[in-house]
Parts: structure tokens; sequence; C-alpha cells
């Protein structure tokens, strides 16, 4: 059955997203009502413009709450890799809602430069509500990096650096309505336009990157790097190759084809695996999951191999081959060895089969001599076990 109940990570992960997400929300409430106020009366354009945006924020910030709690869900049978997705669906909303937002500014701003007539100069009352803007804008831009950072969201980053756009966009109302007191109206509605295009480049920044996420974009090249050093440095790792990388939501997923040597033992793989799965997931925060494949060679050409037997017709072909040879009953284990387009094979024997060590290397070479000449065979050895 399916589960909602988040897992211990992403619940920790929600409450930190929702407390901040919240405080925002409280700061952009106050921030919208103070600056619709303050540009109704005091005749800003880009005060107005500024509270539009506030309110925006508001909105977004529902719509954050929204995807820290559903991203922050433990997989089920539907979404085995999660719901960290629903992070990235979130933050294309919030980069379609700045984009439209950005839009409807400017256009408004621009009938107003273009009509003299409604050039009218802002209240000096309007800067204070600027500077008051700057001041908890930029509280909460770092207070939302900080908390983004720690719990590795991608959608709280976002918003932070958000945060910091209407800081930014305060901080041009600020010039522009200073301009209009010293006698330039005009550049009342000309900081209107300049605080939308800082609202459409944060949205169109944010929409690139989750859409870039949904198409599955590797992660950045320092980080794969990263991630190819730490797999290198991992003891009886001989190579890699096909390493594939992709981001949901806060965390990142790697696939990697990584050689061995071909003669160890499949349980031994087994563990190298899951070293490299253990250390990436320790060494580098964002990955939260590692496939890892195990190879004995590069198969990156897929040509290599396919037509080799597996091991029930060969086994059988190699057990008819010597069949009435001395001893050749007594065979306990065949053991194959697949590299490339040959097959490494070895025999054990119980070691009472021989006395000495003339008889064994003899009884070895006849039991060789007609495996080597099956096809694909690059090697026959014989071992006497206890």
């Amino acid at each position: 059955m399916p589960t909602t109940t988040a897992s211990p990570e992403g619940s920790r992960r929600y409450q930190a997203g929702r407390r901040v997400t919240l405080f925002a929300a409280g700061i952009n409430l106050f921030l919208a009502i103070i600056k619709f106020t303050g540009g109704i009366f005091g005749h800003s354009q880009a005060l107005i413009a500024d509270a539009i945006d506030s309110s925006a924020d508001l909105f977004s910030d529902m719509a954050v709450l929204y995807g820290a709690r559903e991203g922050s869900r433990a997989p089920d049978s539907k979404h085995p890799y999660g719901h960290g997705r629903v992070e990235t669906l979130v933050s294309v909303f919030l980069g379609a809602v700045l984009l439209a937002t950005a839009a409807g500014i400017t256009l408004s701003a621009a009938q107003r430069l273009l009509s003299g007539d409604l050039l009218v100069p802002p209240e000096p009352a309007t800067l204070l509500v600027a500077v008051i803007a700057i001041g908890l804008k930029e509280w909460i831009y770092r207070y939302t990096l900080r908390v983004g950072r720690e719990t590795r969201s991608r959608m709280l980053e976002a918003n932070a650096w958000h945060q910091r756009t209407d800081s930014i966009s305060s901080l041009v109302v600020l010039l522009g309505v200073g301009g209009s007191l010293l006698g330039m109206p005009y550049l009342d509605p000309v900081a209107a336009i300049g605080v939308s295009v800082l609202i459409a480049r944060v949205g169109w920044q944010l929409l690139w990157q989750s859409v870039s996420e949904l198409a599955d974009v590797a992660l950045s090249r320092d980080r794969v790097a990263a991630i190819r050093a730490a797999i290198r440095d991992v003891e009886g790792v001989h190579d890699l190759h096909l390493l594939r990388t992709r981001q949901a939501g806060p965390d990142a997923l790697v696939d990697v084809h990584v050689q061995v040597n071909p003669h160890i033992s499949v349980s031994e793989g087994h563990r190298i695996a899951e070293h490299i799965r253990e250390r990436l997931i320790a060494d580098l925060d964002e990955v939260s999951d590692v496939l890892v494949h195990i190879d004995t060679e590069d198969d990156q050409s897929f040509e290599r191999g396919r037509t080799l037997p597996l091991r029930a017709d060969l086994e059988q072909k190699i057990r008819s081959t010597i069949a009435g040879l001395p001893s050749a009953d007594e065979v306990k284990r065949v053991q194959l060895h697949y590299d490339a387009d040959r097959i490494g094979v070895e025999l054990h024997l119980p070691l009472a089969v021989t006395t000495d060590t003339r008889s064994a290397q003899a009884l070895a070479e006849q039991l060789c001599a007609p495996i080597r000449l099956l096809p694909n065979i690059a090697e026959v050895a014989v071992h006497f076990v206890t």
C-alpha cells in the first residue's frame, strides 16, 4: 500500500522549510499592505508595482509550503524515487508566475510613462516604506537561504533569491521615488519597469533550471567530477563509465558502471558496489541514492560478448566434452569467467583423486586439452580442493 508518511530526513526538511516560509509569508503580507497603502496615498507607481510583487510573493510562499510538504513524503509504490519532483513542479509554477507578474508591471508602467499627465510626483513618506521593505526583505533572504542550504532544498534557495531580488526591487523603488521628489517624476515609472526586469530575470532563471531538472539534465560539471573522483578512490575499482546523474528536487540520483577484477567473487563485487553507494551518500550532501552496476570490462560497446553462451549451455557442453576421461565425473564445480569475447574456465575436483603432483598435472592436462578447443574458450585451469 502507498504511504504518505515522510521520511525522517524529509520530515526535518519540511518542518524547517515550513517555519521559514511562514515567517516569509507574514512579512510579505505586511509589506504588501504598507506598500499598497503607501503607493496609493503617496502617488508612487513604483511602490505599487513593488506591492504587487510582494502579493505575488505571498502567493508563492503558499505554493512553496505545498511543495515542501508533498516533496518530503517518503517513496511509495507509485513514486519509488520519492516525491522530490513536486518541489520542481512548484518551482516551474513560481517561475511562470514571476514572468507574468513582470509583464503586467511593465505594461502598466509603460502606459503611465507614455501618458505625461499621469506622472504625479510621489510623497516623501513613500521613502520610509521603501527603506522598511529593504531591511525586512534582506533579513528574510538571509534566513531563507541559510535554511535552504542546510536542508538542501533548491526550492527554498530559489525562494530566498526571490526575496533578495525583492530587496533590490525596493532599492530601485527608493531611487525612483527619490529622483521623482527631486523634480524628475518620470523616474518613478522607469523604476517600476526596472523592478519588472529584475523580477523577470529571476523568474526566467527559476523556470529554466526547473524545466532542465524535469528533463533530467546532469548535475554541474564540478559535482560530476567530485562523484567521479570519489568512485575512483574506492579500493577495488579499476575504472568507471556510463556515469549518469540527475536532480530530483533536493536530491541527486547517480547511476554508474564500475569495472573490477573479473576474477573476484560476486559477493566481493557486491561489497565494492555497496561501499561506493555508502561513500557517495555520506560525502556528497545532495546524493540520496546510487545505482552501481559491476562490470568486469568496459561494456559501452554492447556488441562485445553478446553471443557468448550462458552457464547452462556451456557447462553442459564442457561436461559432455570431457565425458569418459579420468575423474571427469568427479568435477564438483565449473567456474566461468567472462572477459570481453572470451571465457575462462576453472574445474574444481576433490584432492583425493590425485596421489602426487605429477599425477595431478597429468590429469589436469587431460581434462584441459579438449576444452581449449571449444569456441570462445580463452584459458582452462584445474584446481584440486579439499
